[in-house]
């Protein structure tokens, strides 16, 4: 079970290796440097669209650079494409104790790249079924660079962190057990801030034998809402 932090609480496999050549993260202001003409002959894959990102994965994740940053990954085996967090750009990260070297970035045009799932669960909020769409978690980290078989055999484990200060940890091979999505729509509307997005972590409990018994108060300790950051290390 998800191990809670002490921070502000609400109430609320497969494997293979994936490998890649990511285009570099445009800096605000300089638009024009993420834009397909202007990408290093480096950054882009033969014969394939220009600012794709080429890995032996499910999945393209295409990087246009031309919306904000909604998701930041660190840790072991991360394809990099931004540094250590800066001072101001990166308040919130300093904020919640965050810290490192090097890191992958990306917006929601590079999440909607990827193939899309969907779920029907009862939520806790109003004990409604609704439908949540988005990539699975197992894919966003393979779009990072991660080798989920290699990270799940180390042990490793997830720290989601959701922007109001609450995080939790979860095994990396139970939120791939659990396929975790990465939901950006709500019932067909995007999610949104102010509510439980841009993005937020969701899972079916009802059909996961350690949750479905539990009261559904007691069923999302790891539905991270308004996710921003996702920290992969050992246990």
């Amino acid at each position: 079970m998800a191990a809670k932090s002490l921070l502000s609480r609400r109430s609320l496999l497969q494997g293979g290796t994936a490998t890649a050549a990511l285009s570099a993260m445009a800096l605000p202001g300089i638009v024009a440097a993420a834009r397909p003409s202007a990408l290093p002959a480096s950054h882009v894959a033969s014969g394939s669209p220009a600012g794709s990102v080429l890995r032996s994965a499910h999945n393209t994740c295409v990087l246009d650079g031309l919306q904000p940053i909604v998701l930041t990954i660190s840790g072991t085996g991360v394809q990099a494409n931004r540094g250590k967090p800066q001072a101001v750009a990166d308040h919130m990260l300093n904020m919640h104790g965050h810290r490192f070297d090097a890191a992958w970035s990306c917006g929601l045009d590079a999440l909607n790249s990827l193939k899309q799932h969907s779920l029907t669960t009862q939520l806790e909020y109003d004990e409604t079924e609704h439908r949540l769409q988005g990539p699975l978690l197992e894919h966003v980290l393979q779009a990072a660079g991660i080798d989920i078989a290699h990270a799940i055999a180390q042990g490793h484990q997830l720290t989601l962190q959701g922007i109001d200060g609450y995080r939790t940890q979860i095994p990396l091979a139970q939120a791939v057990r659990w396929r975790m999505l990465l939901a950006t729509e709500l019932d067909g509307l995007p999610l949104s801030m102010g509510g439980v997005g841009p993005l937020w972590v969701m899972f079916a409990p009802q059909h996961i034998p350690e949750l479905s018994q539990l009261p559904i108060k007691q069923r999302f300790a790891a539905a991270v809402w308004g996710l921003y950051y996702i920290q992969l290390n050992v246990a």
